[in-house]
């Protein structure tokens, strides 16, 4: 019975040493298998998850299921995101001349407004565009529009801000601004007048007819641009082709 005891025992002892050792393989095996999930999986994931909050793509990391997912993700997300500035350049953007349109020109002037910086309005119509439309057709008179809309951007500075804001109309916001600098308006104005008059583009003979208005302008009788508007049918009752300040 001893000897059948100790044997007993011995095997007991022999299976519960390997069942340790098979456990300890076993708790290796699964620390293992969750370190690798966590590098391959979890992580990339979580990673996935701030470049969702943050709008950015994912990393292309991870197992390679995920791997080929985040390549798919981003490449939708390219595409939409080229999508939304084609749409947001659409809803800002003048689609024949290219400056910025009638809606983005109201936001800009009732930020300007807000603000103390000096600034000055200036509304401009084409004389004669509508007889350019009439004779040569729209054809040639949206080169004329992107004719003058180039004068524009080529006589301010890159901080101003030029906008079509209609048919013939164009505006630009002039920052940094004051009235006793009205001259320098002047001449940009008569300088692309005279460009206009003896360019030899083929493209109809047209000039500009100019108001301004500046935000340090005394005794206003209306908003900044009630009061450039003034100025400028002032200039178009009285000979166009030139620059006409709003006075009171």
């Amino acid at each position: 019975t001893r000897d059948q005891q100790g044997r007993a025992a011995t095997i007991f002892s022999d299976m519960y040493q390997k069942l340790e050792v098979g456990i300890g393989v076993l708790v290796v095996i699964t620390l293992g298998v969750c370190i690798l999930i966590r590098r391959l999986v979890v992580v990339p994931i979580l990673k996935c998850n701030e470049s969702i909050k943050a709008d950015q793509p994912f990393p292309v990391a991870g197992a390679d299921e995920l791997q080929v997912m985040a390549e798919t993700y981003n490449k939708v997300y390219q595409e939409n995101k080229e999508a939304q500035e084609l749409i947001r350049h659409k809803a800002d953007y003048d689609a024949i001349t290219n400056l910025l349109n009638r809606s983005s020109f109201e936001r800009l002037l009732n930020v300007f407004e807000q603000e103390n910086a000096p600034f000055a309005l200036i509304i401009i119509d084409v004389d004669r565009f509508k007889s350019v439309n009439d004779t040569y057709g729209h054809t040639v008179g949206d080169k004329t529009l992107k004719n003058v809309a180039a004068l524009l951007c080529a006589a301010f500075r890159s901080g101003d801000h030029v906008f079509r804001i209609g048919g013939d109309e164009f505006a630009v916001i002039m920052v940094e601004m004051t009235s006793d600098l009205g001259y320098t308006i002047r001449e940009k104005v008569d300088a692309i007048n005279q460009t206009l008059a003896r360019q030899d583009d083929g493209l109809p003979q047209v000039s500009l007819s100019v108001g301004v208005a500046f935000s340090d302008r005394p005794d206003p009788t209306g908003t900044i641009f009630q009061d450039a508007d003034q100025a400028l049918y002032h200039q178009k009752n009285h000979g166009k082709a030139g620059c006409s300040f709003y006075q009171k």
